[in-house]
């Protein structure tokens, strides 16, 4: 099984050095255990960056997009059982180089989430939960980026050698207020 996602990240100032990206989908389900394809097996699932555009209404496994494998991420399926009622799992991916090729100007057409093992004899049916599957935003997939603006810091290396600055500033004065009699 393949998944498609794509996240909107111009909300991120274009001048911000990222930190750390992470990918996060909630675990739906890990098969049918009725159908005997329960997935006990930690399989791994990867992430790669999609290099042609692509619509929600219209992909199909025929006309999928590219993907590259250039800083692509891998993840083991974490043990436990997720669902509608079961515990939050989920699992992470982490793909700041990804993100760095997007904010350094590759287009970002989104990631795919597959498999490593797609092609195997035994049927797993790993799934995540996805904005059109769930009942409230707990469950929604997530990019968590942790990125700093230039601009900021700047303000906070002012702030901090301001403050460096009042508190020699203050010592001295403590220091020199106090005569020692001989």
């Amino acid at each position: 099984m393949r998944g498609w996602i794509e996240f909107n990240i111009s909300s991120i100032p274009s001048d911000a050095w990222i930190i750390s990206a992470q990918l996060r989908l909630r675990l739906w389900t890990k098969g049918d255990p009725s159908l005997g394809t329960t997935d006990s097996t930690g399989r791994i699932y990867e992430v790669f960056r999609l290099t042609k555009p692509w619509t929600q209404t219209g992909i199909n496994w025929a006309n999928q997009p590219n993907f590259t494998d250039e800083h692509h991420a891998t993840a083991p399926v974490p043990p436990g059982e997720g669902g509608w009622y079961g515990p939050l799992l989920w699992m992470n991916w982490d793909i700041t180089d990804i993100m760095k090729d997007w904010r350094s100007g590759v287009s970002n057409y989104g990631l795919v989430v597959k498999d490593t093992h797609e092609y195997a004899t035994n049927f797993y049916t790993t799934q995540f939960f996805t904005n059109d599957q769930v009942p409230n935003e707990n469950y929604y997939p997530r990019l968590v980026v942790t990125y700093v603006s230039p601009r900021n810091l700047a303000i906070f290396g002012g702030v901090l050698l301001a403050e460096g600055f009042l508190i020699t500033v203050m010592y001295r004065l403590r220091i020199g207020g106090s005569k020692i009699r001989e």
